[in-house]
Formats: C-alpha cells, sequence, structure tokens
C-alpha cells in the first residue's frame, strides 16, 4: 500500500489548472515541439531509486544512499528474484514526523512476493536536498535507513554492483543435473541501476529480465554486466559451470526389510514388549518416505522403531517410496507379545555342606572342603558368591578347599537375576595337620650308615616318613647275589642325592661301602 506525496498532489492540481488555461490559448506547432522535447529532456533526467529487500527483517537487502533534488522514481522490490524465499512481507515507509528529517514525501509502500505485482512497486516523487529517514513498519522488522539529497546532482561516477548466482540440482561431482539456472542481482546507490545484460557462452549480451536456465549438456560460461542510469557500465562478472544429462527415469520400488527384537520366552513369544525396525534402501532415485501400518490400520509415517507392548498377536505392515514415487510393495511381520512374570523381590535359598577326614575332635584332618549351592525359582539364579575368614567375597564355581590349620569361617551368600541378594550365612570348622605315618617302626637308628663291618661315617638321617638312610638300604633283606645288592644300593643313593639328603660325595662312600661288603654273596 502506498500513499501519494502531498507534494505531488498539490503539483498534480497546479499542472491541471495550467493544461486547462493551455486549452485555451493556441501554441504555436513549434512551441508544442520544444515543450514536447523539454518534457523528454525533463523525463530522462529523473532518477530512478530501488530499494530491494529479502528474508531478512533487520536489513534492506539495497538502497541508495545519495539523490539529486528533482523529480525521482522510487523502486521498491520484495521477490522472489531479490532473495526472499519465505513469501514475507515488509514495507517502505518515508517518515513524515521525525525531526530533524525531510517530510515532505509521503510513501508507504507494502510489498510481497505473492501479491498481484509480484512484490515490485514504482511511484514517483519530487525530492528535495536534505535527508529523508526511511523504514518497514511492520512489527518486529528493524530495517532503516537514510537517503542524503543534494542540490547539484552528486555526479554518480560509481558503477552497479552485480552478482551472479548458479543453482540446480548437483551430482557427486559438482555438476548440474539437467539443468542450471543462472540468477543475477544489481544495486546501484547512487542513481540507480537502470539495465542488466547477460549473455550465455559468448553468444551476444541480451536483456536480463529473470533468472535463466541452460539445460544444454556440457561447459558453459554466464556473462552478466549492470549499467545505472547515470549510464556507468559495471565490471564484466561470470559464473561457470557444468551441465550433464539427467540419470535414466526410475522405475524400480525400493528394498526394504523389517527386523523384531525384544526379550523373548521358551515359546518365542516377546515378552512385555517386541521392537520393530524397517530399513529400506533405493539405488536409483534414492528413498523418500517409509511408511508402517499396525495391525490392518492406516499407514503412518516411518521415523524409527516401533515399539508393541499390547499383550496379544500383531502384524506390523511396511513399504517404501522413492523419490521418483515408485512404492514397494507391502511387506509384513507378525509376532507375538506376552505379559512379563511378576516382579521378582525373593532372594535364592542358599545352602553349604563341609567334608573331609575328622578326628576324634571333630576337626579336619589336612584340608577341609566346603561345597556351596543354592536355588531361586523365579528369575534365575546369577551367581554365589563366598568369602573365607571375612575375606573380600569372590564368584563361587567350584568346591572351597581350605588346607591352612587353624579355626575357619565361610560365608557363603547368592544373587538372582532380578538382583536380590540372599543374606549371608557362614560354616565354621577347624583343620589340624596330619599326623605322618611311620613306615619303619622298626627303624634303624644308629648315627651313620653302616653296610656290613663298613662305617661310611655319612649320617644316618630320617628320610621323612620314619625311616632312616640305613633303613633303605636294608642290608638284612634277602638278595639273589651281591650284585643286586649294590644295585639297590646305587638306587636307594641316587633317590637320596636328587631329594637333597645327601651330596655326590657322600654317595659315593656309600657305594664303596656296599662294593666292599659280602651282602648277598
Amino acid at each position: 500500500m502506498h500513499r501519494p506525496p502531498t507534494a505531488r498532489r498539490v503539483a498534480a492540481a497546479m499542472l491541471g489548472a495550467a493544461l486547462t488555461a493551455l486549452w485555451l490559448v493556441p501554441i504555436p506547432v513549434a512551441a508544442q515541439a520544444q515543450a514536447q522535447a523539454q518534457a523528454q529532456a525533463k523525463q530522462a533526467q529523473e532518477q530512478v531509486l530501488t530499494w530491494t529487500a529479502g528474508n531478512s527483517i533487520s536489513e534492506y537487502v539495497s538502497a541508495p544512499t545519495t539523490a539529486t533534488a528533482g523529480p525521482a522514481t522510487l523502486v521498491f522490490e520484495n521477490s522472489t528474484e531479490t532473495g526472499n524465499t519465505m513469501g514475507m512481507s515488509h514495507t517502505l515507509t518515508f517518515d513524515i514526523s521525525k525531526p530533524g528529517y525531510n517530510h515532505d514525501v509521503d510513501v508507504d509502500i507494502l510489498a510481497n512476493p505473492f501479491d498481484s505485482n509480484g512484490g515490485r512497486y514504482e511511484v514517483q516523487a519530487d525530492l528535495t536536498p536534505g535527508t529523508y529517514y526511511y523504514f518497514c513498519k511492520i512489527n518486529g522488522h528493524t530495517m532503516s535507513g537514510e537517503l542524503v539529497v543534494t542540490d547539484d546532482g552528486g555526479g554518480d561516477t560509481t558503477a552497479p554492483q552485480v552478482s551472479g548466482n548458479v543453482s540446480g540440482k548437483q551430482d557427486a561431482d559438482g555438476n548440474y543435473v539437467g539443468s542450471a539456472t543462472v540468477t543475477v542481482s544489481a544495486n546501484d546507490s547512487g542513481s540507480g541501476v537502470d539495465s542488466v545484460e547477460y549473455e550465455i557462452d559468448d553468444t551476444g549480451f541480451q536483456p536480463y529480465s529473470g533468472p535463466v536456465t541452460v539445460d544444454d549438456p556440457g561447459d558453459h560460461s554466464v556473462q552478466y554486466r549492470a549499467t545505472d542510469a547515470a549510464g556507468n557500465v559495471s565490471q564484466l562478472g561470470s559464473v561457470s559451470f557444468t551441465v550433464v544429462e539427467s540419470a535414466p527415469e526410475d522405475t524400480t520400488a525400493p528394498d526394504l526389510s523389517a527386523s523384531v527384537s525384544g526379550d523373548r520366552n521358551t515359546d518365542g513369544a516377546y515378552v512385555g514388549s517386541a521392537t520393530v525396525t524397517v530399513s529400506a534402501t533405493d539405488s536409483e532415485s534414492g528413498v523418500a518416505t517409509v511408511e508402517y501400518a499396525l495391525d490392518g490400520t492406516s499407514y503412518t509415517q516411518y521415523s524409527g522403531p516401533v515399539t508393541v507392548n499390547e499383550p496379544g498377536e500383531h502384524t506390523v505392515q511396511y513399504r517404501a517410496t522413492d523419490t521418483a514415487g515408485n512404492t514397494s510393495q507391502a511387506t509384513s511381520v507378525s509376532f507375538t507379545v506376552v505379559e512379563p512374570p511378576p516382579q521378582d523381590t525373593t532372594a535364592p535359598q542358599t545352602s553349604a555342606t563341609i567334608s573331609g577326614n575328622q578326628n576324634a575332635d571333630g576337626n579336619y584332618v589336612g584340608s577341609a572342603t566346603v561345597m556351596v549351592s543354592a536355588q531361586d525359582a523365579q528369575s534365575g539364579l546369577a551367581d554365589i558368591e563366598y568369602s573365607v575368614d571375612e575375606a573380600p567375597y569372590a564368584i563361587y564355581t567350584d568346591p572351597v578347599v581350605v588346607n591352612q590349620p587353624g579355626a575357619h569361617t565361610v560365608s557363603y551368600r547368592a544373587t538372582d537375576s532380578a538382583g536380590n541378594t540372599s543374606t549371608p550365612k557362614s560354616v565354621s570348622f577347624t583343620v589340624v595337620e596330619s599326623a605322618p605315618e611311620d613306615s619303619c617302626p622298626d627303624s634303624d637308628t644308629r648315627d651313620t650308615v653302616i653296610i656290613g663291618e663298613h662305617d661310611t661315617g655319612v649320617d644316618n638321617a630320617d628320610t621323612g616318613d620314619g625311616c632312616t638312610i640305613n633303613d633303605l638300604i636294608a642290608e638284612d633283606a634277602t638278595y639273589p647275589n651281591h650284585g643286586a645288592f649294590v644295585s639297590h644300593t646305587g638306587q636307594v643313593t641316587d633317590k637320596l642325592k636328587a631329594d637333597g639328603l645327601i651330596t655326590g660325595k657322600e654317595k659315593g662312600r656309600i657305594m664303596r661301602a656296599a662294593g666292599r661288603s659280602d651282602i648277598g654273596k
């Protein structure tokens, strides 16, 4: 919306009166031609001042900053060509009350890319020297600026600013598939943009009136330039790009699959809930949408795994559509959901037994073995733990053997799959050392090893089971011959030496005494 300036209304009235007077007074043909030429010259000298707006609510895309006093065409464009892709309305409003500014131009233009003018308006104004304040009056918009008007023309010698942008669908190599669209924009803060031109691949410049589409496959270059009302021409700009042919038409529907997950019982039913995950792929135009339907209901957009927790039998149907519009055949998965079992709040039952050789006092001789058992009738047993003599609990896997002499306590507990842990229980017992068995009750306890009449001087040591070295040599035993006795003595001394009970020298002394004896002869 705009209101004609007050000054313009007064000028129009005066012009009307003058025209009426002209009708009453004949004008020579030469004078008429001169007046027409002067009018055309004045019209040619009029300025075109252009404001443009886009998606921003904080500033105009472009706006003039200076102008020359006198007639001017004010252009306000808020369109897709100027960058408004959101359909947002803006105004160009000249302030007529703000102190310190000119108030003789009353302009109030409302523009929208989708209005009847496509967002572009022109009004005429007569500018006077000074400064005009303009702004967008839509609530929340902070777009504003100043226009300084001089009475000497300002001498516009600055060419317009011009730029180009390429848009379209691109492949992985950056090529434009099917076509590329070049959009050229220009602005001039002085006398205003008068014209924009472009050419494709050096084929000659032509007027630019809107985005240019290039669909011929190959490498291309689009040049562009702009000229302002003062005749200044911008530097030549250009954009280069490659157009490739579109891929063959996609007539193949997407591939898709689904899986069901969740906790299952022994019958294969899902306990508490089942989750259906759908996946789809399309190697040509790509997947556009995936849909699913539960138990015959209407299809719904699939955005993530679908959880079904209502007990009973269920069927989930699913399908996918690619960007070319091909829809796959509906596929389905079926499953059963059952109620979860009651919550387990009962800890396992535990017990322990002790085994081993006991003496008359009930103590365990040598070692005691503790066997722990546990049962859980609901969620099932998770693990069993034990502790010997207040040591940290350890996982129980096999019976626990305690062979350290002394009094002992073994504690035990069990935890089920629901996390319930039993109250610790314990068993106590005592382990004592076993008395060694005396293998030689009538032991030869002479101080040294004596074979026959020969004293070796080797200490007659106890071998550990109540037998001495003399006992093991057994000179009183029956041998088939003397050699057999010597061989037996050699075997005994080899073991004694290996066990560290005699040295090699002592073995030699014993063997010499055995050889000199007459045992076995």
